[in-house]
């Protein structure tokens, strides 16, 4: 997921710099506008309609240090490969240099299965043609200061940093030849600060082009990770206060808690988003 990522983040830069280029040349001149006007609108917030296939894998491994067992998630779970999330964010500027932006979005997937092999996870053992449920909870909230080398009504490109926070609930039951229950679970809340680059582009008065790349590469005393965030988009803007558009969105994340001891999650998605924007 994190080497695919890479490659589409080559393409991403490539398309960018094509494209900011284009802005360039296209609206090249002398700018009558006034140098303290806000472009791209004082405030913006999105709402958007997340259409993503997911791949995710977890290793949980015992308290006393034994290793356990790495789960494909989608198969050995049976957790949906795609659910539909909605999405928000808001940005908003204080001038056309500097602006700050915030974002939300959950999923919460649920499975039952049959194992079909032993399964280590945590001090719980799924045996051979054990029944058991499983669910897999995530929430990414966070903000970014972003600054903007170029800005004007039709080209703008910079640099953002900021912190997300990624909220992960993992967990299993499964039904004992007794009949009882017995389950394992692990949450953590995780700290994620961000460096990316952004882009803008005007291809008319009323088609935009978007895109932004957001990466993280972590290791201190609890994790050890990297992350790859990157999403392109076009929007038509229409009524002076509203877009409407498309997006892809690819996202990578491999983390490792408490350097190996406890385990590890990878998580990753792709797909299209359909949103509405208000513009204030």
């Amino acid at each position: 997921m994190i080497s695919g990522l890479k490659t589409l983040i080559i393409t991403i830069l490539f398309i960018t710099t094509t494209s900011s280029s284009y802005g360039f040349n296209s609206f090249s001149g002398d700018s009558t506008e006034a140098d303290d006007e806000i472009y791209d609108g004082k405030a913006q917030l999105t709402f958007g309609w997340f259409l993503p296939t997911i791949n995710s894998s977890a290793q949980l491994n015992t308290k006393a240090g034994g290793i356990g067992t790495i789960i494909n998630l989608e198969s050995a779970f049976n957790l949906p490969e795609s659910q539909q999330l909605f999405r928000f964010k808001g940005l908003y500027r204080f001038n056309n240099k500097h602006s700050v932006e915030g974002y939300y979005y959950a999923l919460n997937r649920s499975g039952a299965n049959i194992s079909s092999d032993s399964i280590v996870f945590g001090d719980l053992v799924i045996n051979l043609n054990s029944s058991f449920t499983s669910f897999f909870k995530a929430t990414l909230f966070g903000g970014k200061y972003r600054y903007s080398v170029y800005n004007d009504s039709n080209v703008e490109t910079g640099f953002s940093a900021g912190i997300s926070f990624l909220y992960v609930d993992i967990g299993a039951t499964v039904k004992l030849v007794d009949r009882t229950l017995a389950n394992e679970e692990y949450s953590d809340l995780l700290f994620l600060p961000v460096f990316g680059f952004y882009n803008r582009v005007n291809l008319s008065d009323n088609l935009i082009f978007r895109s932004n790349v957001d990466a993280f590469a972590l290791n201190i005393e609890r994790y050890n990770g990297i992350l790859l965030d990157l999403s392109i988009a076009v929007e038509y803007y229409f009524m002076d206060r509203f877009s409407v558009g498309t997006s892809y969105n690819a996202f990578g994340l491999d983390v490792k808690f408490d350097t190996n001891e406890k385990g590890e999650i990878k998580y990753g998605h792709r797909g299209f988003m359909f949103f509405g924007k208000v513009f204030f």
